[in-house]
Parts: C-alpha cells; structure tokens; sequence
C-alpha cells in the first residue's frame, strides 16, 4: 500500500509539473533575463588597474586634441564621445560610476544574445542562459575599454539584424545592419575590415538558390536572374547603410575638427613602428590562422580524438552485440532487456570516456585553479573556439543543411574571427566576445547528442560534452574572481581595501598596497593643490590622470610602442618650450605652470621597455630642474 502512495505521489508531481510546464519556462526564461542583465555589474567596485581602465576613463573625461594624441582621439572617436557622455553624468568622475555605466554594454548583448536564440532560433532556453551566462564570464578585459566593447556589440547587432533581414527579406533591417558596420570604423578605425559581412549575403542568396534547386518539387523554381537580383539588391542596402552611416559621420567630424587633421590623424595610425608588433593587417591575420594550426592546440585536439575515438569503438561494439544479442528494433528505443543491459554499458563506458578527457586535462595541467588568473580559463577558451569553428564550417558545408542554419553558421563564423582582428591580442578578443558564436556551438553540439544515425560517433559527443562542461564550471569561477591586473602575478591578494581620501576611488575595493600607495599620493595631491595643474605620467601608469582627476600634458600612456619616440620628444619639447617662454616673459600676460610628473618606480613599470623614452622622461626633468618631491613604493612625484 505504501509504494502505492509513493507512486500516485511520484505520478501527482510529474502530472503537476507537465500541466504547468509553461509556467516554469516563463519563470525560468524572466529569471535568466534578470540574471544575465545583472551579472555584468557584480564587480564594478572591485580592483584597481593601473593600465586600460583609467587610460580610457582619462580620455573620455579630457577628450579634445589637448590632452589626446590625435591618432587615438580620431581612430576610436565614437567609443571616446560616447565615454564623454557617460563622464558627465551623476559619478561620471567616479571609477564606480564609470564602471557601472560601461557595464550596461556587455548587459544588453548578453540580452540580446538570449532573446534572438530562444525567441527567434528557437534555441533552449537553458542552453542559451548557459551560453551567454559563459560569454559574460569571458568578458576579462575592462569594461570601460569602449572601443573593443562597442565593437562586440556592433558586431553581434549586424549578425544578428542582418539574419533577421536576410530570412524575413526585410530590406530596411539588412540596411541598418550595414550602417552598424559603417559606424564601427569611426568606434576603432581598424573595423575596416567588418565590411567583409557583405559576403554573408551573397553566401545565402546561394543557400537560397540550393534549397530551392533541391526543393524543386515544392518550391517554385526561380530563375538564376531572379535570384541574382534579389541577392544584388539586398546587397545594394547593405552598402547603402554602410555608406550612408559613414559619410555622415565623417562630414560631421570633418566639419568639427577639420577634414585634413581627422585625414592626418588616421594616416598615423599606418605609420606605427615595428616594434609595436601585432598591430598591423598582416601580423593579424598571420597570428590568427597561427592560432588554429600551432602545435600546442593541436597536441591537446588529438589527444582528446584519441580519448574520442576509444569511446566511440566501444559504444559501436556494444551496439552490434546488442543487435546481435538482443535484437532491438531500434538503437534508441530498445525493449528488449539484453539489448537495454548492453546499451547501458556502452552509455556508461561514454560517460567514463567523458571523464577521462576533463581528467587528462587536468592531470596535464591544462589550466591551472587560481582563477585571478588567465590561465585557469584561456586554455579551455581556446578549445571552444576550435570547436566552434569546426561546428561552423560544419554548418556551412554539411550536405542537408538549409539556407537559415548555413547562414547562422555564417555569421556565428563570421563574429569569432573577425573579433580578434583589429587588436594586438588576437583570439583574445574572441574569448571576450562569445555572445554570438558559443551559443552556436552549445547548439550544434546539443543536436549531434540528438543524433544516433552514427554509433561511433558517441564517443565525440562525450568528449564534447565532458570538455564543455568543464569549461563552464571554469568560467563561471573565472568570471566571479577575476579582476583586471589584479592577482595576475600569481599573489592573488585579498581586495578588501579602499582608499578614503580620493573620491574618484570611493567604494573601489582593492590590495593593500595599491590602497596604501594610492591613499598617501592623493593624500600628498591634495594637500599641495596639485590637482589644478596639468600631469606627465611616465612608467605604464596612464590610469593616474583619472584616479587624482589632473588633465594629462599630453598623452597619458606614452610607454605605448604604438606611441612613437619623435611624437614623445616633440610634446616633451613643446612643453619646455612653453616653460621657458613663461619664465622668460616672451608672452606678456600669459602664464604657463610646469606640469607635475609622476613616474612609477614599481615593478610594474617594467612593461616600459623603451630605454630612449626612459632617458628622454629623465633629461627633461633634468633640464627643467624638476625636483623630486615625493616618493613610496609605487611612484616618484616631481615638481
């Protein structure tokens, strides 16, 4: 009577839970919205970076050719207006403020993401949540860096508009997708290459045109002419939103700055020194296919085949003796109790064979479990994105693909390689722009688990599954540690320490050494009213002008290698200029005050490896009789 009950129970739970499945969907579904909107914003007070963060915030906040090299201002100058704007709202001034307000960008991709899968891919909601929820924890670079950010999302939106377009024929959606493209040159000048979309429209006019060849029996037949113009037309709208958005902007900035300094400071950027290496077209692209062929991946790929292929031999021999044995009907729906027996342990050998993959992982020290730390995520990232762009090149090639897959395919494709172009840190800015191509790969490899044609192939779909898995469960620690050049030594020191006296840090949690460093140099800014004069900061520390809110002289990062040594020692030289002329009266009634230099003497300057930039910092203080006024840990104060 017992297990009666039990079982009416058992039924009761499952007959409640059928009835109210929609329910738990819409719970579930507004409860990932909520969760992916919010999670951007979980560490937005915590660490302190002394490179891209405050370099950034520095600009948005001194934005003009004043305090900016004019090659920076004018090749990221919409990611650094739309920063300005940011700047000047309640805390603009704040590294919290601007934390938060720069965190709203990944949010609303990760949102997008989720809604353009499960509402119009009708992909699964948890799959999908999975997939952005992971994009969100590979976001590593700072948030306030706005030029790589706005062009994810620009990125991301012209996928995403362009395959509504293109599936509903939507002309005004396919345009709109082109003008997103034309704005990203002016959001970072080496967008250029994202033109390159064009080709995914003529790739679907020929998908069309297969389908409907294959399909010839249901689908009137069109002509090649027919098919030639509505993929030229829909082309014409592409370029037209292309041109339209940058002409605009260009008349507009031409109008603004002058048509030959915005040309003069985008010839600059060609002119950027060897040493500066990754910058160029060619070492972009030569890193890249590097990427995906070097023997490190490769090693860790066939390996994992070998794991993949020993799993697969073992499943297809349990399935011939559970033919041979049991004589199923089907390989998927067996009754008969030998074959479901001998099944089973095929199924378990494929879960072991999925262990022993994340297992040879770890045992070879794939990744390591300090999660302050790159390398506790990177490698497995890297792994995604091989596996990603075998499922895409799957998806564009597979033999009964349709014309919608292929196109996703596509433009999944499409956002992994063309992030890690226009950068000098390559598939790097792939892992920080998953929205689009991981979701894709989560449901390619949901499919092929669906998929039992090919027995042999079980062992693949364990592998995938055990080194996917343990992918998330990595990034999603990742994603809550990891803070930006914080711990990235290896230290991983506690963030529990805020410095009081600086508003721009209030609320900012960070070590004890940069809180300490950082209170004692606002402390020693403030008391000797320094904030009014104009800052050099020299030792790879560009986040200073931001954190004791002093406009820069000139260029807050001049350690750059992008930055040349003639454009350093002509600013220097102007500077000395303008001090002598004020010392020596030349200019009646106009007065310039020597900036204050700060350099950092930590190990982090380091980083700087110009030994002739070095020099040229030390003999302008040096001719300019700068006295050294203050000194800790960190930094060396001259007046």
């Amino acid at each position: 009577m017992k297990e009666k009950k039990q079982n009416k129970g058992f039924k009761d739970i499952k007959t409640y839970l059928t009835e109210n499945k929609e329910l738990f969907r819409d719970l579930f579904d507004s409860l990932a919205l909520i969760i992916l909107f919010l999670y951007p914003f979980r560490k937005i007070h915590l660490g302190l970076d002394l490179w891209d963060t405050g370099y950034n915030l520095t600009n948005f906040e001194y934005m003009g050719l004043s305090s900016m090299d004019p090659m920076w201002l004018f090749s990221t100058y919409l990611s650094n207006a739309i920063g300005h704007l940011m700047s000047i709202l309640p805390y603009g001034h704040t590294l919290l403020g601007m934390n938060f307000y720069t965190s709203f960008v990944p949010a609303i991709m990760a949102v997008a993401g989720y809604l353009f899968f499960t509402r119009v891919i009708k992909m699964s909601y948890v799959i999908t949540f999975a997939g952005e929820f992971a994009a969100l924890s590979l976001c590593w670079a700072p948030t306030t860096t706005l030029y790589h950010y706005l062009t994810y999302f620009i990125i991301g939106a012209s996928c995403l508009l362009l395959y509504r377009g293109l599936t509903e024929n939507e002309a005004l959606t396919v345009g709109i997708s082109g003008a997103l493209c034309g704005l990203g040159i002016f959001v970072r000048f080496s967008n250029l290459p994202h033109a390159s979309l064009l080709a995914a429209i003529w790739l679907y006019g020929a998908f069309e045109f297969r389908d409907a060849y294959a399909d010839s029996e249901k689908v009137k037949m069109p002509s090649r002419v027919d098919a030639f113009k509505r993929t030229m037309l829909r082309g014409f709208w592409f370029i037209l939103g292309y041109v339209t958005a940058f002409t605009v902007f260009f008349v507009y900035l031409g109008i603004k700055y002058g048509f030959a300094d915005y040309l003069e400071g985008i010839s600059q950027l060609f002119e950027i020194p060897d040493n500066a290496s990754g910058y160029g077209p060619v070492d972009m692209i030569k890193h890249l296919i590097l990427f995906y062929v070097n023997k490190h991946m490769l090693y860790w790929i066939f390996r994992l085949l070998i794991i993949a292929a020993g799993a697969g031999a073992i499943y297809f021999g349990t399935v011939f003796l559970a033919k041979k044995y049991g004589n199923p009907v089907s390989v998927k729906r067996a009754e008969d109790p030998v074959a479901k027996r001998i099944l089973l342990s095929g199924r378990i050998m494929g879960g072991v064979a999925s262990a022993c993959a994340v297992v040879f992982l770890i045992n070879r020290n794939f990744v390591i479990y300090d999660y302050n730390n790159y390398s506790s995520v990177f490698p497995l990232a890297g792994l995604m994105n091989f596996f990603a762009l075998m499922c895409c090149l799957y998806g564009v090639f597979s033999k009964n693909g349709k014309a919608k897959h292929r196109l996703l395919a596509t433009l999944a494709g499409y956002s992994l390689l063309i992030s890690a172009i226009g950068g000098n840190n390559g598939e790097l800015y792939s892992y920080n722009n998953m929205f689009v191509w991981f979701p894709f790969l989560l449901m390619v490899v949901l499919e092929l688990l669906k998929y039992h044609k090919f027995p042999w192939m079980y062992g693949l779909k364990c592998v995938l599954t055990g080194v996917i898995l343990f992918f998330l469960y990595q990034s999603t620690f990742f994603g809550l540690n990891f803070s930006f050049t914080e711990g990235q030594d290896g230290s991983a020191a506690p963030r529990e320490y805020s410095v009081f006296d600086n508003r721009t840090l209030a609320h900012i949690r960070m070590s004890y050494e940069k809180a300490y460093c950082f209170e004692r140099l606002s402390a020693y800014v403030e008391e000797n009213n320094l904030r009014e004069k104009e800052l050099i900061t020299f030792g790879y520390i560009p986040s200073v002008p931001f954190y004791l809110q002093m406009e820069p002289a000139f260029n807050p990062w001049p350690d750059l290698p992008s930055y040349t040594e003639e454009k350093m020692s002509a600013n220097l030289n102007e500077i000395a200029g303008m001090i002598e002329d004020s010392e020596s009266g030349a200019e009646v009634g106009k007065y310039y005050e020597k900036p204050v230099v700060i350099i950092c003497i930590d190990s982090n300057a380091a980083y700087s490896r110009s030994e002739n930039k070095w020099d040229m910092i030390y003999n302008f203080i040096e001719k300019e009789n700068y006295k050294l006024v203050y000194s800790d840990s960190y930094f060396e104060v001259y007046e």
